[in-house]
């Protein structure tokens, strides 16, 4: 969800409030902690309220009634790519009701979103923090894999920075250094000594 919520950020800017349910995803210390970083409010419904889901069930059922009943989709990537092409259209599609599209009636709204500077590099305003114990061997342990972070002294607790759905690019340390995939064999021998003779 919350890669989801930067995909959208990207292109269409940071939302003043975030109004969701009280699923176990809307609920994440990570979610908490992105939304006061980009300085969006996270609003939750009360429980057993419907009805101040009512614009949100009724996109559902379009969803329902267009996408899901248009053709036969055979993989959850299919599904995946599909939505993402029908919900473009949906974007541009002029709406009954409101005379125009939904997106044009949502940017001509005085509280439309704030644009992120172009500077800004989005992954990083997305990342989560967690302390992370050195281990005696340089390490530490992240969501079942080790890395390597180099410079650290053992025993001591680093600040590690990652995005739950991509651990191929993980930093730790104020000046977010990269840190390194565990190479088991080369981690065993850093410090060896060559032989006398040998360079």
């Amino acid at each position: 969800m919350i890669a989801d919520l930067q995909r959208a950020v990207a292109p269409f800017g940071l939302p003043e409030r975030f109004y969701t349910d009280n699923g176990p995803c809307y609920a994440s210390r990570h979610l908490k902690v992105v939304c006061a970083r980009l300085g969006i409010d996270l609003l939750h419904t009360r429980p057993y309220r419907p009805q101040g889901r009512g614009k949100l069930e009724r996109f559902f059922r379009t969803v329902r009634d267009q996408f899901l009943a248009d053709g036969p989709y055979k993989t959850l990537a299919d599904i995946n790519d599909g939505f993402v092409r029908w919900l473009a259209r949906y974007h541009e599609t002029r709406h009954s009701v409101l005379d125009q599209s939904p997106l044009r009636q949502r940017l001509q709204s005085g509280s439309a979103c704030r644009h992120i500077p172009e500077v800004a590099r989005i992954e990083d305003l997305f990342r989560m923090e967690r302390r992370c114990r050195v281990y005696k061997d340089g390490t530490i342990r992240l969501r079942t894999r080790i890395f390597e972070v180099p410079g650290c002294l053992p025993g001591s607790r680093v600040t590690v920075y990652f995005l739950p759905w991509d651990l191929d690019a993980v930093y730790y340390g104020d000046d977010m250094s990269r840190a390194i995939p565990l190479d088991p064999v080369a981690n065993a021998h850093r410090f060896d000594h060559p032989r006398r003779g040998e360079s």
